[in-house]
């Protein structure tokens, strides 16, 4: 990804708009290279220089890490013991001052993706779907789920995992059998629970290397579909 992403133009639609907005936003502030350096952050920097182009809908978790930045001030953030029960991707805004303006302000952000993010997705219901493709298991998956079978034997409690993980339980098979693979918040609460029985373990820790490992997998499962359409595209057309 470019270190300077092509300029959105605000006139060919809202999502080039926000992007553009966000553009303006950041001018001055800290640098996408510099957040993207931060041990807070586990988006990569070309998800977040990606957000600046406005050529597809970022995710709420790459928006909110910017928006925390050039829209709130982690430097007068209150602690918050009780963060990953609110809407994870966006505590930060819990943890500013009830009436400080910082947060209106991102509040006002986090309102607008949201509205994007409704409005992109409500017009996608109406085109046509992709087709549906069966692939196997991709090797960055494969390394996802040794990582998270990795964290979970060293809790000792690989056996017994719904008194590890609860209600979380019937999720974590799913991604142990290779059938789903977890969103970046549901991957922060697995390293919640697990943080609690792995000896000298951060749960920020656990969280950021369990993301990055998720986000991997997903990007390797569109890499496999996409190949698989192509390939049963140029059989359908070497049959007509």
């Amino acid at each position: 990804m470019p270190a300077r992403p092509r300029i959105p133009n605000p006139q060919e639609g809202p999502l080039q708009a926000f992007a553009y907005d966000l553009r303006v936003l950041g001018e001055g502030k800290s640098s996408v290279a510099w957040i993207a350096d931060h041990e807070e952050t586990t988006v990569s920097r070309a998800a977040l220089y990606a957000v600046l182009s406005g050529t597809r809908l970022p995710k709420a978790e790459t928006v909110s890490t910017l928006l925390r930045w050039w829209a709130g001030d982690p430097m007068i953030e209150e602690p918050d013991e009780d963060d990953y029960l609110v809407e994870p991707t966006w505590a930060w805004i819990n943890r500013l001052p009830r009436d400080h303006e910082k947060r209106r302000f991102a509040n006002e952000w986090r309102t607008r993706y949201q509205r994007l993010a409704r409005d992109i997705l409500g017009e996608r219901e109406f085109r046509p779907r992709a087709a549906q493709v069966a692939i196997d298991v991709p090797p960055e998956q494969e390394r996802f789920i040794g990582e998270l079978n990795d964290l979970i034997g060293k809790t000792g409690l690989a056996d017994e995992l719904w008194l590890l993980l609860g209600s979380l339980t019937p999720r974590a098979e799913r991604y142990l059998a290779g059938e789903s693979i977890p969103t970046d918040d549901m991957c922060r609460r697995l390293a919640y629970r697990l943080a609690e029985f792995i000896p000298d373990s951060r749960f920020e820790d656990l969280g950021i290397r369990l993301v990055r490992s998720a986000e991997v997998a997903r990007l390797a499962r569109v890499r496999d579909r996409r190949i698989a359409r192509g390939r049963r595209s140029q059989t359908a057309e070497a049959t007509e």
